[in-house]
């Protein structure tokens, strides 16, 4: 089978995104190339067609740092799986001449895909990548079930704080305008504080929210007048994903609340599924995420692994960043 990869235009990549049955997510969107263009990066959009006829996407940043310069496919390829076993190895052969091109040091491709085509990609000569930059293992809740169907197949314990809202006189504030993002960011700045990692800025988050438009709503639990809780949900026609969140410590059930609210919101959109996003692993009680991890496995749904990010070095400079990134992933405890 004969097969060309050129560049398409955003709306062929939304209009295949739309209709891909396979596993996807809101990093193979148009939307979020445009976010991406915003911070400056090169997004390119890849076409991989046979006899004229599209059978998968790729969009691909070019990403600049101070240990590297390389090309992410963000959970792509997306291939129509009748073509996957020749078109993956041709897209993993083309995409490491792009790099080349670009005066790439790497490229990392992190797919939706799962384990058993590592074969392709050792093939190729891709390594596993020292870390993920987006999640190989993640919790999706199935939204094609009744309201009463999904709280009947949560955790027992999470059904009672999700019955406890609104008793609790806990109200949810819903919105994509500034004020929405500055109780989100007091509340995150209390969060970092806390925890001690890396957030996003705050820049980038209002870019996000400019871009994604009505997709992207905060939705901030409140007691009285004062929050105590606020998530970032982001929204496609498949799927709501939980972005980002912050909290401070209250007995009430504030972030049962904007979850569910979140949840309650994607379903009544029409998507099929809520992508809690990442989870740990359960048997690592000492990762980092465990907590996170074990609050949104309540919830109910399932859990999906895919094959980890795979790294191909292009230049001897790749070696720097893969020391770097270990030693992050080791300081971090993952």
């Amino acid at each position: 089978m004969n097969f060309k990869l050129t560049e398409i235009n955003p709306a062929k990549l939304q209009e295949f995104y739309d209709n891909f049955d396979g596993e996807k997510t809101f990093l193979q969107t148009e939307k979020f190339g445009k976010f991406r263009e915003k911070l400056g990066e090169k997004n390119i959009i890849l076409g991989i067609f046979t006899d004229e006829k599209l059978v998968g996407v790729a969009q691909v940043q070019k990403i600049t740092a101070r240990r590297g310069t390389f090309l992410h496919v963000a959970h792509g390829p997306l291939i129509f799986a009748g073509f996957l076993g020749e078109a993956l190895p041709f897209f993993l052969q083309e995409i490491k001449k792009i790099g080349r091109k670009e005066q790439c040091d790497f490229v990392r491709v992190s797919p939706l895909l799962a384990k058993e085509t590592k074969s392709a990609f050792s093939r190729e000569k891709f390594r596993d990548a020292p870390i993920h930059i987006n999640p190989d293992r993640t919790w999706v809740l199935d939204l094609r079930q009744t309201e009463d169907e999904i709280l009947k197949n949560m955790k027992k314990s999470n059904r009672y704080e999700i019955n406890r809202i609104e008793r609790s006189g806990i109200e949810v504030v819903q919105g994509n305008s500034r004020e929405n993002l500055d109780i989100f960011w007091n509340l995150h700045l209390e969060t970092v504080k806390r925890q001690g990692f890396t957030p996003f800025s705050r820049k980038t988050t209002e870019i996000e929210m400019e871009v994604f438009g009505d997709d992207c709503q905060i939705f901030s639990a409140k007691i009285g007048d004062k929050f105590y809780s606020s998530s970032v949900i982001l929204f496609d026609n498949f799927a709501g994903y939980y972005h980002q969140g912050s909290s401070i410590y209250s007995k009430f059930p504030v972030a049962h609340a904007t979850l569910w609210a979140g949840i309650l919101e994607a379903k009544k959109r029409g998507c099929q599924e809520f992508n809690f996003w990442g989870v740990s692993p359960e048997d690592n009680p000492h990762h980092p995420w465990t907590g996170l991890s074990r609050f949104k496995r309540k919830f109910g749904g399932e859990e999906r692994k895919y094959l980890c990010a795979q790294d191909y070095p292009l230049t001897i400079k790749y070696w720097l960043n893969w020391a770097v990134e270990t030693w992050r992933r080791k300081k971090k405890g993952y």
